[in-house]
């Protein structure tokens, strides 16, 4: 890439490698390989970029790092969760609509005047054999399942927010970049 400067602006101008560059007198003008002229300030001169300096490249180490953990925990969450809600462990779905479905069995359970009998299904699979069931749950199982879904949530987010004041705490690169997703 060649890089310049505009004199007047300070406005930084870079051209492929195949553009022709040609000074006469202390002006620069600038032809495609094929000859063309191309339209430039004659105020360009030759310009390097400055590397970056130690506190910009932490920054974006910084965000980068944030970006990754934050991804990793939004997978973490709707990868689902484990709950023995039944009685032994079953993984949860917790998709978005999972957790929809979730709040709405969760607040169906909680209706005044339930039957002592009410259930309602959904999926789950038993830890030991991964199978996926369409399990009637009563109002305790499925408000338990909605709470260790939350709480699953909440671990997540925690784990997050802990991972992100690490990364910002971080003082070298090396250092933000160690900190990742468990």
């Amino acid at each position: 890439m060649q890089t310049f400067q505009n004199t007047v602006d300070q406005s930084v101008w870079s051209y492929n490698p195949d553009v022709i560059v040609t000074q006469v007198h202390g002006i620069y003008t600038f032809t495609t390989a094929s000859g063309v002229a191309i339209n430039a300030p004659t105020t360009l001169v030759p310009y390097t970029i400055p590397a970056p300096t130690t506190a910009q490249l932490l920054s974006a180490a910084q965000t980068t790092q944030v970006a990754s953990l934050t991804k990793s925990c939004a997978a973490a969450i709707v990868g689902g969760y484990t709950s023995s809600a039944l009685g032994s462990p079953y993984t949860y779905p917790s998709k978005t609509t999972d957790q929809i479905n979730m709040m709405g069995s969760v607040t169906a359970s909680l209706v005044p005047g339930l039957a002592s009998t009410w259930t309602t299904p959904f999926w789950c699979a038993p830890v030991s054999t991964g199978v996926w069931v369409y399990q009637n749950h009563t109002a305790a199982q499925i408000q338990q399942a909605g709470l260790d879904g939350k709480t699953w949530i909440l671990t997540n987010q925690t784990n997050l927010a802990n991972l992100n004041s690490q990364v910002m705490a971080a003082t070298t690169v090396a250092a933000v970049q160690a900190i990742v997703w468990p």
